[in-house]
């Protein structure tokens, strides 16, 4: 019989009631894989209760879905949900710095109601909109007693070593970096050999206090299983299937390098037609595409059938991924795994996670530089290859996604590492905090 009650909560900015994006398929995965956890922590004695704490206010709410997560997770399952109130008015509302202040006191309170009630508490966090809470966590843990330990998951940094910041968040981030290097209890999780880097740079932060957490993805999901292709379903949705297409998908943002993918490909004589797939409307993408005239099909709020039928296509040449800065995309993987080694080449920029999950010439092609004409001579070349090349590159990349990629190995081993430290701070003198 387990003899020491572990209370784990997880800090979410959006990831149980929004469906946008990859946070909310992360932290859903989490929760799928609580059998697997539960045998790793029973090895040491160890029973785990399992909580979400969240801000109430999301962008992009599906009001359906989030009913059926509470009636998965929460009703019929062993979840307890916390939300907590928004300091916004309105989820469109910009953040600000006592936004971050705000949260992290919520967090912190939070964790004192869950941390009480258990022998410790293993605090995971991610975005930089919680990095502050790792300092209320620690004054709770300080001031009632509780052994508590706190990981934050990287994310995009917001105070970087070539000197770029963005507010309000680069204090919060910088109060958890400064924690991650003082004080026992807090440390970072990596999700990238990039992020890693990037915050070791910025916050001085040692070796043994970043702790793996590569991103992965459930490789047996029924999305990545082969089907025949579904050329209907592509005209119903005015995808041109008598032209070569290059697929990419993601938030609707500037960053996400949507706008380059367009000129890319309209460079290389419209060679491949962009099909680009996005949560939501992307109105600033729908007015660059009509004033450059680009045959490019811009999709909103489509499911995973469509991109599946989209990936195993086989004039789907290419899935091409052009963000400026990714600290720990899935994209790519997912790509590999829905064509299942069928002839899509991934394509990405040498910038951030994406060199670490392409191989150039191996497993895909990477491109020389991050400007519009590199990404046009590599969709360039992607329409040079011969069926065969195209074959042999999708299929490596397939073997790699699977290999190193799969989220429920990945996560156990994350988390088997984060409960052997937590099990060891909590049993040895805790120095208090330095000073900020």
């Amino acid at each position: 019989m387990p003899d020491h009650r572990l209370a784990v909560l997880l800090l979410t900015n959006e990831g149980f009631r929004q469906v946008d994006g990859g946070v909310a398929r992360y932290i859903h995965n989490i929760l799928d894989s609580r059998d697997d956890v539960a045998a790793i922590a029973d090895e040491r004695g160890v029973e785990v209760e399992w909580h979400v704490a969240e801000r109430a206010n999301c962008a992009g709410l599906d009001e359906k879905r989030f009913a059926q997560a509470l009636d998965r997770y929460v009703h019929h399952g062993t979840v307890r949900y916390h939300p907590m109130a928004d300091p916004r008015a309105h989820s469109w509302e910009m953040d600000h710095f006592e936004h971050c202040m705000a949260l992290g006191s919520a967090a912190g309170q939070v964790a004192l109601t869950v941390g009480r009630g258990a022998d410790s508490l293993l605090v995971i966090s991610g975005m930089s909109m919680f990095a502050m809470a790792a300092r209320f966590v620690v004054r709770a843990a300080d001031q009632f007693g509780i052994a508590a330990s706190h990981v934050h998951m990287t994310h995009n940094p917001v105070l970087r070593p070539d000197g770029d910041a963005e507010l309000p968040e680069t204090y919060a981030d910088s109060v958890m970096g400064h924690l991650a290097r003082s004080d026992p209890r807090v440390s970072i999780g990596w999700e990238s050999h990039w992020m890693r880097h990037q915050y070791q740079q910025v916050y001085g932060i040692p070796d043994d206090k970043t702790l793996y957490a590569r991103a992965g993805v459930p490789t047996d999901d029924a999305k990545f299983r082969p089907g025949p292709p579904d050329p209907a379903l592509l005209r119903e949705l005015g995808i041109p299937t008598d032209r070569d297409l290059v697929v990419s998908w993601g938030r609707g943002v500037a960053e996400k390098g949507f706008h380059k993918l367009v000129d890319a490909a309209r460079l290389t004589g419209d060679r491949l037609v962009p099909v680009i797939l996005n949560p939501r409307p992307y109105t600033d993408l729908e007015e660059h595409v009509r004033h450059t005239g680009s045959p490019a099909v811009l999709l909103h709020g489509q499911d995973d059938r469509v991109l599946t039928a989209l990936c195993q296509w086989p004039r789907t040449l290419s899935a091409a991924f052009l963000s400026e800065r990714e600290a720990a995309s899935v994209t790519p993987v997912e790509a590999a795994l829905m064509n299942n080694g069928k002839g899509l080449v991934v394509a990405v920029l040498p910038t951030g996670v994406y060199p670490e999950l392409v191989e150039p010439g191996v497993s895909g092609l990477v491109a020389a530089g991050r400007e519009t004409a590199d990404a046009t001579a590599m969709l360039t070349a992607v329409t040079e290859l011969t069926l065969k090349e195209r074959v042999d590159l999708s299929q490596a990349a397939l073997a790699r996604a699977r290999q190193e990629h799969d989220f429920r190995t990945n996560w156990r081993r994350s988390f088997q590492a984060m409960l052997d430290r937590h099990l060891t701070v909590i049993g040895a003198p805790l120095r208090s905090e330095a000073p900020v």
